[in-house]
């Protein structure tokens, strides 16, 4: 009987030694699903921060997108705004300097009026001395008839007066109607084109067709000035326009070349000083003034 109670005391010792451990494990084991559930939940957390931020990182990507955007469409703006403004000063100094080669050549025109007002007044001396001997001739001798003098020869043309023709000229030149401009001075050297004046006469027909964007007549205009009137004062001027106008039509190697070569032609003179100025702005460098030149009057 003891030794079947011993048995039964060892049987439930041995018993309970193994179902400890067994309490024990699944203790930890609920421990370690309770952990599992807090790192899921906060890696859910996590996942919702995450899907945060990135909606506002690609709202602020976005965002700043649209103001590159806004950016290169103001630098693309500024730079059309430059290049128009860059256009219109180059346009206004062309015209200042058209403007001052006109007011020069009026001054000019002037003093040669008052010039040759001396020469009129001697004439119309001389004319009034010849109608008053031929109003009171001498005894025996035959004249026409008193206060008619010589009559013209029938059918001849008048050829109109050298100045009046060219005043009219830069008259209409002045007043900006350059096809009347035209016309005066193209007239002028139909009947003038071997006088001082007549290289001045040649380079306003170009003018006027710079004046109205024309400028592929404006270059044939000058090419004359300088071909016809290469010691004249206006050549200078007239190879200074005509790289201008190739200039504006695109032809800007051929307008860069004309440039420079009337700085080495003229390189004391104003129109140089101009063409240097224009090279610049271009980007171009200038060259320098050959050693020796021929200075034209």
């Amino acid at each position: 009987m003891k030794k079947q109670t011993l048995l039964a005391l060892i049987f439930l010792a041995l018993l309970g030694t193994q179902v400890t451990p067994a309490f024990a494990v699944s203790k930890e084991t609920l421990q370690i699903m309770q952990q599992l559930d807090a790192l899921q939940a906060q890696i859910q957390t996590l996942q919702k921060t995450v899907d945060s931020q990135s909606a506002v990182l690609k709202d602020l990507v976005g965002k700043a997108s649209d103001t590159v955007n806004s950016m290169k469409s103001t630098v693309t703006d500024l730079q059309g705004s430059v290049q128009q403004s860059l256009a219109s000063t180059n346009a206004r100094f062309d015209s200042m300097t058209t403007q001052m080669q006109a007011l020069s050549e009026s001054l000019e025109e002037a003093k040669s009026r008052l010039s040759k007002l001396g020469d009129q007044l001697a004439q119309t001396q001389n004319y009034l001395q010849t109608m008053s001997a031929m109003n009171n001739p001498a005894p025996g001798s035959t004249t026409a008839t008193p206060g008619t003098g010589t009559p013209p020869t029938p059918g001849a043309p008048q050829v109109p007066d050298a100045d009046a023709l060219y005043s009219q000229g830069m008259s209409y030149y002045n007043g900006g109607q350059w096809d009347l401009a035209i016309q005066a001075f193209q007239q002028y050297l139909q009947y003038y084109k071997d006088t001082d004046r007549a290289s001045n006469a040649q380079f306003y027909i170009g003018e006027c067709y710079y004046s109205q964007n024309d400028y592929s007549k404006a270059i044939d205009a000058y090419d004359a000035c300088i071909e016809k009137y290469p010691n004249g004062n206006k050549a200078a001027a007239a190879q200074l326009k005509k790289g201008f106008s190739l200039l504006a039509m695109d032809q800007k190697s051929a307008g860069i070349r004309e440039l420079r070569s009337l700085i080495q032609r003229f390189p004391d003179s104003h129109e140089a000083d101009l063409a240097s100025q224009r090279l610049k702005k271009l980007g171009i460098t200038v060259p320098a003034p050959a050693a020796v030149h021929k200075k034209t009057s």
